[in-house]
């Protein structure tokens, strides 16, 4: 056996049982192009490789979405968050500038401002 023939066989051997381990290759085409020894062409084989590539960038790439979207998520409860405190904010101001009227009344009329007949 050629060293060829022999990484082929193992290449071989390595995508089938990556195969079995992964669902989606269950959708990929199934190549005919194989080596008179029977084995997979050295073409096909790295088409495989291409494939299995793409959906290890394609799986990083869900997983970075879904970060994202948790991030997102994440981000919409700080911003309901922060409208809630700029509420109680304007209604603790509102609050505060009805207390300072009323002591500026009460402050008149103790040292002797005019009084209303």
């Amino acid at each position: 056996m050629n060293g060829i023939q022999a990484t082929e066989e193992y290449i071989l051997h390595f995508y089938r049982r990556s195969s079995l381990e992964h669902e989606d290759f269950t959708g990929s085409p199934q190549f005919e192009d194989s080596t008179p020894y029977g084995a997979p062409s050295t073409s096909s084989i790295a088409v495989q490789a291409e494939l299995t590539s793409l959906r290890s960038e394609r799986d990083r790439l869900r997983w970075e979405v879904a970060e994202k979207d948790e991030q997102l998520i994440d981000q919409g409860q700080l911003q309901r968050e922060l409208a809630q405190a700029r509420a109680e904010l304007q209604r603790r101001d509102q609050e505060l500038a009805r207390a300072n009227a009323t002591l500026e009344r009460s402050k008149k009329r103790t040292h002797g401002g005019p009084h209303p007949s």
